[in-house]
Parts: C-alpha cells; structure tokens; sequence
C-alpha cells in the first residue's frame, strides 16, 4: 500500500462523550459490551449478552461515524463499525476518523495483526490485559489517498462477509447432524424406536490410549497424528481440526513400537473434568492416542463408525462416572454399556443422507480459507508501516 507515514493519531480522534446511567437519553440509546462484537470481522452480534456493562454503568456515546476499539484484552481484535447511534461500554472506545479518512479503513487498520502485536506489546494486566490508547494512537500507519482507502476497504468488507457467510454454513452443518441422529434413531437413552440393545463390548473393542511420548524426538512434521485430552471438543469428526495437531516420528514410533488406533475409531475423554462433559466425542483417523482417552473401535459388520460416534456424542457418562477428586469412567463400566443397534442398512443409509465428513470438512476448509483470505488481503492491502 502506497501512501505517507504518519501516527494513527493523525487519523483519528478519541470520541469519549460519556452518559450518565441517570441520564434519561440512556434508556432509548441501543448499548454495545465487548461481548457483541465479534472478534476480527467487527460484526455485532447482539444473541450475546455483554458481561462488560449494562444500562446501569456509565457509558460512551457514539454514531454512524465512530469506530469502536476494545481496548479490554486487544488480542482479541475487537472493532466494529456500527450503522447506528447508540452508547457502548467504557471498555470500547469511539474513535472519530477526520477529515479525508475513510471510516472503514481506519478499521481495517486497526484489525492487523501488525497492530495487535503493536498494541499487546505494551498492554497493561496479566489476566485481563488493556491497550494503552496513546500507544496505539503512535503507531505509525500507510495514509494513502480517500479513493484508494474506499478501494481497500470495499475488497477487505466483501472478504469478511464470505468469511462470515461460511462460518454460519459450517454452525448449520453442525446442528443438523446430531439433530439428524435423534430424528432417524431417537434418544438412545430411552430407545423409543425399540432397536435390540447389546453391550458396548459386544460391538466394539473398548480400549484405552497410551502414556505421551515425553522424547522431544518422538514429534516430527510428518506421521500419524497424537490426539491429546484437549484436542477432543464438541462434535470433532477428524483430529486434522484439533487443537494440537502433533505429528509422531515415523521412526521413532517404529523403534518404540506403539499402537495406531485405526481409522473410524471414535474417542471420548475417560478421565479429568472433561468427562462430566457432554458432546465430547472425536471420529479419528489413524493416531496414537493419549491414555487419558477411551478408543472405541467399532465392528463394521454390526456398527458404523459414524453411528457409534454419534451414538458417543449423545451417550451421557455423568451417570456412570466415580465421583472422586478425578472424575473417571472405568473401562469395565464402558464396556457394559448398553447400546441400541438399528439394522446396519439403516446406519448405512444415515451416513449417506448426512453425507457427514464430506459435508462438515468441506464446510470448515472453506470457512477457514476465507479468513485467510481475508488475512491475506489484508497484509497485502494494507502493508507494513514500519
């Protein structure tokens, strides 16, 4: 991006017209927390309440014209453009663009991640940190000329819009499924469709992972995956989307001879505080698992990989966990488990009408390839000012 060096404070203003919480003009003024703006795209979504403030705290005014810039926890890039007057928590701060400065481009600017980094390297507070303002009015930004930053801006917007547009598509997806589950199957805690129950252990192999590899050598870049306790979340399909992503030494893993769990393997947490958790469930591909995992291997002559996982997601082990220190669910518990089992037609036909890991993973990638985009677009947009 062409343009002059200046301080972002060239750019803009601080705005902090304040309103009173007896002010009578507060009661009709729409409020805006933290909470409802979401992190990168500066989207405003009000189905969260703030925790931030309300309409008994003191307040910033602000309209159509400001930016507002949380400067509560920075890292978590939250700045949004609204289209209306309203007045926000203390914690967000209107910014007044001047004169010659575009409204949306300022926004941008300060969604970089170059400006994160900028702001973070001097925030104040360990558990909640806050920018420093004068900081980042300092920072030294591109100012190219009005029709180039309305260009910019225009081709930042329409990215974070198909980035926006795909996440919902990727939540939809997400819902459907289980909800799909419970339609074709009904609960599995009351069989209401009166599928032949069997043990758990008659259908699967109940076993459990392995202790982490503590040898920095046992990583490497390429390999079967290491799913961890954290990597399992809510509906997880494939362990490529954990948390973690570690990749075990082909080679060590030959000279230590470990176990890969093969692929359709489901996982749920058998030990800590995540198995008082409901939903916590993963469809794996071939890994090496932690041993604080319970790996379900199906029979595929009796069960679909994706039945028994849905089947996890919905399953509830609170009843069946020892309350102690460290919650646990026993193997020999797990295995006597009761488990309804549809004909295998019927599985079958679910997972083709869901069309699950096609659909779901495709959902994702997408999503997640226009966040690059718009991270990309970004850097090459709006440059490097230093």
């Amino acid at each position: 991006m062409s343009g002059r060096v200046v301080p972002l404070g060239e750019l803009c203003d601080m705005d902090r017209r304040g309103v009173r919480p007896d002010d009578p003009l507060a009661s009709h003024l729409p409020f805006v927390g933290v909470e409802n703006v979401d992190s990168g795209t500066g989207f405003l979504n009000f189905d969260t309440k703030s925790r931030t403030g309300n309409r008994r705290s003191a307040s910033f005014r602000f309209d159509s014209r400001h930016v507002l810039y949380a400067k509560l926890r920075p890292y978590l890039n939250k700045v949004a453009t609204p289209g209306f007057a309203g007045r926000c928590s203390t914690e967000l701060v209107p910014l007044l663009p001047r004169a010659g400065v575009d409204r949306a481009f300022l926004a941008w600017l300060l969604r970089r991640g170059e400006t994160v980094a900028f702001v973070m390297a001097s925030a104040t507070g360990a558990r909640m940190p806050r920018a420093d303002m004068k900081v980042l009015l300092s920072m030294p930004v591109s100012f190219p000329p009005l029709d180039t930053q309305r260009r910019i801006a225009g081709l930042l917007d329409r990215a974070a819009r198909i980035q926006r547009l795909r996440a919902r598509a990727a939540a939809r997806l997400r819902a459907f499924a289980p909800a799909l589950f419970v339609k074709m199957f009904g609960d599995p805690e009351e069989n209401p469709m009166g599928w032949p129950i069997v043990r758990l252990r008659d259908i699967a192999a109940v076993l459990a992972g392995d202790p982490a590899p503590q040898e920095p050598r046992a990583f490497g870049v390429r390999g079967p995956l290491f799913v961890r306790m954290q990597d399992v979340g809510r509906y997880h399909v494939n362990p490529a989307l954990s948390a973690s992503k570690d990749r075990l030494d082909p080679v060590w893993l030959s000279e230590n001879n470990l176990r890969l769990f093969p692929k359709g393997s489901v996982l749920i947490p058998k030990s800590g505080a995540s198995v008082n958790l409901n939903h916590r469930a993963m469809l794996a591909t071939e890994a090496h698992v932690v041993s604080h995992l319970a790996v379900l291997i199906p029979d595929r002559s009796r069960i679909c990989p994706d039945y028994l996982f849905w089947w996890s997601v919905h399953y509830d082990p609170r009843k069946k966990v020892q309350t102690t220190s460290l919650p646990s669910l026993k193997l020999a518990t797990l295995k006597e488990t009761d488990i309804p089992i549809p004909p295998l037609s019927k599985q079958q036909n679910f997972v083709k009408f869901l069309n699950l890991n096609r659909m779901n993973h495709s959902a994702k990638r997408v999503s997640k390839s226009a966040s690059n985009l718009t991270e990309s677009l970004m850097v090459h947009l709006l440059g490097d000012s230093t």
